[in-house]
């Protein structure tokens, strides 16, 4: 898995010039680590000729960024599970745009879906708007809760290390706006190993568990120390895990490329992210991006999730163009290579 990992992210940094590509695989119940990788990287056995110090953090645990619409599905899953909305009932107007105290937020194309928009348009057509809407559905208060249930903005404890926590300030902030976008993954900065973390609860029960890359310590005395991983906390229902997993599987069936990647016999949820990156000193660029993508399967009881990101890729603008053939061709691979039974 670490080997087509690898294989599969520097074809894709060759692919579309992105500056910085990563990626993990792990598994959403226990936490344990199956690959990750991440470039630019460097030789171990020739160090001393890396011209870039870049090159020696790992941006899986280090690098921070703003993921955007990957994040998403947590405040649809919050708003879920708090009740404040019902998958199927609840609609709301989508206007296109909403004029928060002089922030305008915006639908990515701008266009209004009109009264009746449903909770999984939504996550179909990544709608910001919807997302304001969850949000004073929740509550300021309620919705920053959720987040920091999440493991959003705190560190995963994984067992590498220059882990970073994040810049989450923003999930204090009484100002409805400041809420809002991070609903949809822009205003707070998160690393990577924590944003799998908080998207493994989606679909393994509810539960936040613990990112690990050993399973044991041997110490020199013979002694073993096996690590067993917690059972985590419960972030949201298991009946939650199980309504915000078939939604995001009704975009991969339907929305996703129009259903083109839906696969016959397995189930998988799983949803792009395209955000607008920072610019340094303030501010966002208007033509770079961070691509990201993430899915887990078999999406009832999932046994691998993956996530994807890169930064600036040339080309292209939404994410769905860069990483749905890297992700669907790391998901094959695991389905063939643990001969995972189908579950349609």
């Amino acid at each position: 898995a670490q080997r087509i990992l690898h294989t599969t992210l520097t074809e894709t940094k060759e692919a579309w010039g992105s500056d910085t590509i990563g990626g993990i695989i792990m598994d959403p119940k226990t936490g344990r680590i199956i690959a990750m990788d991440a470039l630019p990287s460097y030789n171990p056995n020739s160090f001393q000729e890396v011209k870039d110090v870049a090159s020696f953090t790992n941006q899986n645990v280090s690098g921070v960024y703003e993921m955007g619409s990957i994040i998403k599905p947590i405040t649809v899953a919050a708003a879920l599970d708090a009740g404040v909305v019902t998958d199927g009932v609840t609609t709301y107007n989508d206007t296109g745009f909403r004029d928060l105290n002089g922030y305008k937020v915006r639908n990515f194309d701008g266009k209004p879906r009109g009264s009746g928009t449903s909770m999984q348009m939504i996550l179909d057509k990544s709608l910001n708007v919807g997302i304001v809407f969850l949000v004073e559905q929740l509550g300021i208060k309620p919705f920053q809760e959720y987040f920091k249930k999440f493991g959003l903005g705190s560190e995963t404890g994984i067992d590498v290390p220059t882990e970073a926590s994040g810049l989450t300030k923003n999930l204090d902030s009484n100002v409805l706006v400041d809420s809002a976008t991070a609903g949809f993954g822009q205003g707070i900065a998160v690393t990577p190993i924590q944003t799998i973390r908080a998207l493994a609860v989606l679909g393994n029960g509810g539960k936040l568990v613990s990112p690990h890359l050993v399973d044991s310590i041997v110490y020199k005395s013979g002694d073993v120390k096996k690590l067993v991983p917690d059972e985590g906390e419960q972030v949201i229902t298991a009946e939650t895990s199980e309504q915000i997993s078939r939604m995001l599987v009704h975009v991969v069936d339907y929305a996703l490329k129009d259903g083109d990647y839906k696969m016959d016999h397995y189930a998988i949820a799983a949803k792009t992210g395209t955000a607008q990156m920072v610019k340094p000193g303030g501010g966002y660029y208007d033509d770079r991006y961070l691509h990201s993508f993430f899915g887990y399967f078999p999406a009832y009881d999932p046994k691998y999730i993956i996530f994807l990101f890169h930064t600036h890729p040339k080309g292209a603008q939404y994410a769905s163009a860069t990483l749905t053939d890297p992700f669907f061709k790391l998901v094959k691979f695991l389905i063939s290579y643990y001969e995972l039974p189908p579950d349609r």
